[in-house]
């Protein structure tokens, strides 16, 4: 006689995976869409970035036809910055005591090459000269007057305004003799973009060439 070997308790045992099948199913789903998600934004280009230089307007870089012989010949040497400011990045003010510093948003060159360019700039227009020479640009006669240029600070703030204070020396290069100073220029920008306050530093930078300038016209008539 054949017996019957007695069936699982419970009416039978449930498939592998079958406990829970939904719920396990709708977890792997969350979780595959934050993988998603996470893959999307690691792989999300980040913004352009954009470049600026600090430009004299053609009108205050204006320049007489000269020759060699029709004035003096100034020489802007290699500018000191302050660390904070001396990377291509364009660094900013912000509330309190923070900084911002804008990856997307940098100079077009060194900093210390366009300030000094820009105060030879400044001081041809005003001195009525085109024999001014920034660092590292080399002067075609021997100078008759070197500049000195330290920066104590370049802050600005978007939209509110920049500040620029320098320490500068002008030397007469025959007999040694100095002027030195501290002079500071202030800036409001026309608004909150980089475009504009790369403009207001060239405006307050424009108050510090005019004190350097006096400075090279009293040691040119003694």
């Amino acid at each position: 006689m054949t017996m019957k070997q007695p069936g699982p308790r419970g009416g039978g045992a449930k498939p592998v995976g079958a406990r829970g099948g939904p719920r396990r199913r709708t977890l792997a789903l969350v979780v595959a869409a934050l993988a998603l998600a996470q893959l999307a934004a690691g792989c999300a280009s980040p913004p352009p970035e954009r470049f600026y230089r600090l430009a004299v307007a053609p009108s205050a870089a204006a320049q007489p036809a000269a020759s060699a012989g029709d004035g003096p010949v100034v020489t802007v040497g290699a500018v000191t910055l302050p660390a904070l400011v001396d990377r291509p990045q364009i660094v900013t003010l912000a509330a309190g005591s923070r900084v911002e510093i804008s990856e997307a948003h940098r100079w077009a060159e060194p900093l210390r090459f366009a300030l000094g360019r820009v105060v030879a700039e400044q001081l041809a227009a005003t001195l009525g000269t085109p024999l001014v020479y920034a660092y590292p640009q080399l002067a075609v006669a021997d100078a008759a007057f070197r500049v000195t240029l330290n920066v104590q600070r370049f802050d600005a703030t978007r939209g509110v305004a920049v500040d620029d204070e320098l320490l500068w020396t002008v030397r007469r290069v025959a007999d040694g003799q100095l002027r030195s100073g501290r002079s500071s220029g202030r800036a409001v920008p026309a608004d909150a973009s980089y475009d504009a306050l790369a403009e207001a530093h060239v405006e307050a930078l424009a108050a510090v060439s005019g004190d350097i300038a006096r400075a090279i016209g009293e040691l040119a008539t003694r």
